[in-house]
């Protein structure tokens, strides 16, 4: 995928997940977020850039960030009104 169909597709998918609530985290592969890394704006991550190789948190567009071997690519958003997760699958 290019970098700016990769970027793309994750900021769709978070627009569309404030319908499901309060997107939350936003959870990829390693090669999803390997590709997001090397295509989105500095400005999007937050500011003190994570050591990547130790593992701690990241923040994107204020989500967090959840590596996840196997996952398809999704933001997790809460429904306050349910009082339960809701699943927005990015349109890779």
């Amino acid at each position: 995928m290019r970098n700016d169909d990769v970027r793309f597709a994750v900021n769709l998918a978070i627009l569309t997940a404030h319908r499901l609530g309060e997107p939350r985290v936003l959870e990829l592969s390693p090669d999803q977020l390997r590709d997001l890394r090397d295509s989105a704006d500095p400005v999007d991550w937050a500011p003190g850039v994570p050591d990547w190789a130790s593992g701690p948190m990241a923040r994107y567009r204020d989500l967090r960030v959840a590596e996840t071997a196997g996952s398809v690519g999704r933001v997790l958003a809460w429904d306050r009104a349910r009082e339960t997760e809701m699943v927005q699958l990015i349109p890779w």
